[in-house]
């Protein structure tokens, strides 16, 4: 079960590889239905190299294996990188904002579910009661059913989020789009990003009874106006591919000796406060409008923000 709930990350080794390679690798094959599939099999037949284990057992261990796969899927699905679960049909992915990438209150949940049944049964060996239930049963049942009920509290305060966002007007544009990313240690507290029709806004929204949202508490910059050199840089192999996986892009065109740089971002890098490990498309592009230089880069790494 720990080999099928885990072997999905094995794309994490592609950061070692640059860039593109992880753009393209994370949360994509070992993610997606297919390879998920892919990875059941994996650890059936890990399980036959290894434990040499019966066929009947092997039937047995069929649903944990099962389980421990797709919750894993599942569980990123709630995150906000986004998955791409129709790899290769559909390069797009699925993200439900719910849960931040490290989650330390599912993990407080789970550590607990295992460490305090074994307190209690470190006691009652004390005083020679006998407990009959398989041994960590009840603490399992106990931590998920905590957990599930902490996602669903998650899911609501995402949805009063988006809906605190959306009757706003932002410096006298009304908002075309939002959307709510959770914070890693507050589950009252969540940062909103808001596209209006020449803005692209971030800002922190208290979540919970009693809460108020003020829409002038924005953080606004502007977008880049149309113009044939973006359009050309759009239009690139590279800026479509990125496009298709980032739900919140966010251009940026400079002058440069040759021509232009335009830079293509996710605004839910700002919105999370994060850019370790994320990546955004530079395209180069000449006075003529032609695509000289085109690449995934780190965002750490780029000039021009």
């Amino acid at each position: 079960m720990v080999f099928a709930g885990t072997i999905a990350d094995l794309d994490l080794l592609s950061i070692f590889f640059g860039p593109s390679v992880y753009f393209a690798a994370r949360r994509t094959y070992t993610h997606s239905i297919l390879g998920t599939i892919c990875l059941i099999l994996l650890a059936i037949l890990f399980i036959r190299l290894l434990g040499k284990e019966q066929s009947d057992k092997i039937r047995r261990l069929m649903l944990p294996l099962f389980l421990a796969a797709t919750f894993h899927v599942a569980l990123d699905v709630l995150q906000s990188q986004g998955v791409a679960l129709l790899w290769p049909v559909r390069a797009g992915r699925f993200a439900l904002d719910w849960l931040p990438p490290i989650d330390p209150w599912i993990l407080f949940l789970l550590l607990a579910g295992l460490l305090f049944p074994e307190l209690l049964r470190l006691v009652s060996s004390e005083i020679g009661a006998k407990n009959k239930a398989p041994r960590g049963r009840n603490g399992a049942i106990v931590a998920l059913s905590l957990i599930v009920l902490y996602v669903v509290g998650r899911a609501l305060l995402h949805s009063g989020s988006v809906a605190a966002l959306e009757p706003h007007s932002y410096h006298g544009e009304s908002a075309r789009r939002v959307g709510a990313f959770p914070d890693s240690f507050s589950i009252f507290t969540w940062h909103g990003l808001i596209e209006t029709q020449s803005r692209m806004c971030v800002a922190e929204v208290p979540a919970g009874p009693g809460k108020s949202f003020d829409p002038e508490s924005a953080e606004c910059v502007n977008k880049p106006e149309s113009s044939p050199e973006l359009e050309a840089a759009q239009n690139s192999p590279v800026a479509q591919e990125y496009l298709r996986a980032v739900p919140f892009p966010r251009a940026s065109v400079a002058k440069t000796e040759d021509g232009y740089e335009v830079v293509i971002r996710s605004m839910g890098d700002a919105a999370e406060s994060e850019v370790r490990h994320r990546v955004a498309a530079q395209i180069f592009v000449d006075s003529q409008l032609a695509v000289v230089s085109q690449e995934l880069v780190w965002v750490k790494d780029l000039h021009l923000r």
